[in-house]
């Protein structure tokens, strides 16, 4: 039984976004009071972070920036060591208060973590940690290892605006409440390509493409038997994905999964080539495969647990 949200709200001025809206409503249920943002990736901006504890704040949410957050950079991108960002993940771990973790950014330097994460702590907890792009090294461990909720949405730099939209603020509302999103439809108020066609199940993993093919091989990546994979990337020219893609192939990816979704692929070449490449690698997919679904580096888009059953039939998909 999903637990009442909190009534607070939001003010919603963007009415292009989300018209006849003059509030926003807290898109998170109930038993989520505290967040504690963490870095376990790339570094933040102290602006974009400061409106989304605003935005938090104003919905009855209590927020913990993580001591670390905002550390010296230690290399490119990075926001901190190692240790720091590993202590500040088990201290939000560690405290019971504590009900969902936000990731600061994507960028790079979530695999530096995996061997060093406490995974035994982060199962006891159970807690969502939400974030996508590089977080996705983090959500495949999670998944793998069955610690925690992994879910794919947007992060502190782009949180407020993102919930403006409708699609945005309903799948994220639904990725915590298995009753609720039966009847929430994955792929029929928006525009899609179907590349193959077809009928399949299976739980979806919701994925950047760049940073799953880094994945292979390690002991951090899920069992891909009969998954629906969903794929995402940002400024990888067409060459790049047919390597990744590629990769995915001759690891026998492909041909474990039961269907294959595209997702957003902005500034990653035209889309001519891009459809070419898809229907080529759709032929190595033994289900239906489809492009076009709104999950990627946008503010309009899914947000989407790991793991969720989900079913496709030809042009539509729903869960289950």
């Amino acid at each position: 039984m999903r637990a009442k949200a909190p009534p607070s709200t939001y003010s919603c001025p963007d009415t292009m976004e989300r018209k006849n809206c003059n509030m926003l409503k807290n898109p998170f249920p109930g038993n989520i009071k505290h967040i504690a943002i963490v870095s376990l990736a790339g570094k933040p901006k102290k602006e974009a972070v400061s409106a989304t504890c605003k935005l938090l704040k104003e919905l009855g949410i209590r927020i913990t920036v993580m001591p670390n957050v905002f550390a010296p950079e230690h290399g490119p991108q990075l926001p901190s060591g190692c240790e720091l960002r590993i202590s500040d993940l088990h201290r939000a771990l560690k405290d019971k208060s504590v009900d969902l973790i936000l990731c600061s950014r994507g960028g790079h330097g979530s695999a530096h973590l995996l061997d060093k994460v406490d995974w035994a702590l982060l199962k006891k907890r159970n807690i969502p940690v939400l974030g996508y792009s590089d977080i996705t090294t983090f959500h495949l461990a999670m998944f793998a290892k069955k610690a925690g909720t992994a879910i794919s949405s947007p992060m502190p730099f782009e949180l407020p605006r993102a919930l403006k939209h409708p699609l945005t603020w309903d799948s994220l509302h639904h990725s915590f409440d298995d009753d609720s999103k039966k009847n929430f439809p994955l792929a029929e108020k928006f525009k899609i390509n179907v590349i193959r066609r077809g009928k399949a199940s299976g739980r979806i993993i919701p994925v950047n493409l760049t940073v799953l093919t880094t994945m292979l091989g390690t002991p951090y990546l899920p069992d891909f038997k009969g998954a629906v994979l969903l794929i995402e990337d940002l400024n990888e020219p067409v060459y790049k994905l047919d390597r990744y893609l590629t990769h995915l192939r001759l690891a026998g990816v492909l041909k474990d999964i039961s269907a294959l979704l595209f997702g957003n692929f902005r500034r990653c070449g035209n889309e001519k080539e891009r459809k070419r490449i898809f229907a080529k690698f759709a032929e190595d997919v033994k289900g239906p495969v489809i492009s076009g679904i709104p999950f990627g580096h946008i503010k309009r888009r899914l947000c989407l647990r790991f793991g969720s059953k989900v079913k496709i039939d030809n042009d539509k998909i729903s869960y289950l």
